[in-house]
């Protein structure tokens, strides 16, 4: 026989969760979007939230572990949001925001270093996911504001002159002949298949992004001489110049080579892409170098 206080017990647990969720979904609406938790180390996600909740930025960097060195707080004038993806391809990026029309930046800059990296479908079904949960979720929402709070940009004004100071330094000179030899060898490859199909998506999502009133510069970062003659370098680069062949398309960096350094045969040191960033900066300031 059932017991009474028992069934009673369970009905209004019932009710109770029922109307729990109930609310969750009725708040949702008047929320923001519930933003995505990252580890501590997830400086993507970070970026991406400050994307998605914050002030549309003037600027968005697209690419790989070298976009991923430059520090948004080096730009002096600018508002940037940099979704640069350690390991990843400009694709990931392009396509997440492109998931949300109506936040797209007026600039969207896109390195082509590395373009034999193919889109992380994971994480752009993890970005569209967050946006379309029918319910408010408490705890997955505290978490996720904790860390970011925990990561919050450094002061605007500290760090520009933290960058000043590390432009003032002379070049440091690093022991990396090893890191360049490894790299040399992994980018004596032939990519040009994948190459291909990645320049032909990007093409695609920039004629989206421009349709929809963004403005799309494609830029290259320096490579050490060892590997700008490599073939995956230079493949990447007459790849990439052929589909996108109007000099508009293109950020050109005026930057002394010379005074640039990778401590790892690959990646900027931390004053290089400070020099970089303002680099950036100053072209995009240009009008004779942003003109459609």
């Amino acid at each position: 026989m059932v017991n009474t206080s028992d069934l009673r017990w369970l009905v209004k647990c019932a009710l109770a969760a029922a109307s729990a969720l109930l609310l969750c979904a009725v708040v949702k609406p008047w929320l923001p979007m519930v933003p995505l938790a990252p580890t501590a180390k997830d400086n993507l996600l970070i970026a991406l939230n400050r994307y998605q909740r914050g002030p549309t930025p003037d600027l968005v960097l697209l690419g790989s572990s070298l976009t991923a060195r430059i520090r948004e707080e080096h730009f002096a004038t600018l508002r940037v949001r940099n979704l640069g993806i350690p390991g990843g391809s400009p694709l990931t990026g392009l396509r997440m925001i492109l998931l949300n029309p109506q936040r797209l930046p007026k600039i969207i800059l896109v390195e082509t270093n590395l373009l034999s990296n193919v889109a992380d479908e994971t994480l752009v079904e993890k970005v569209s996911a967050s946006g379309q949960d029918v319910f408010f979720r408490p705890t997955r929402m505290a978490v996720a504001a904790y860390e970011n709070w925990r990561h919050a940009p450094a002061d605007q004004t500290y760090s520009n002159a933290d960058a000043n100071r590390l432009l003032r330094e002379p070049p440091r000179e690093y022991n990396n002949q090893v890191y360049l030899d490894r790299l040399v060898k992994s980018y004596d490859q032939d990519a040009t298949a994948l190459l291909q199909s990645n320049v032909d998506q990007l093409a695609q999502l920039v004629s989206t992004a421009r349709g929809l009133g963004t403005r799309v510069l494609l830029f290259e970062f320096p490579y050490p001489d060892q590997l700008d003659q490599t073939r995956v370098a230079q493949d990447t680069r007459r790849i990439a110049l052929s589909r996108f062949g109007d000099p508009h398309d293109w950020l050109h960096l005026t930057i002394a080579k010379g005074e640039l350094r990778w401590p790892d045969g690959a990646h900027f040191d931390e004053r290089s892409a400070a020099m970089t960033a303002r680099a950036i900066e100053q072209a995009i300031s240009q009008p004779a170098e942003f003109s459609p």
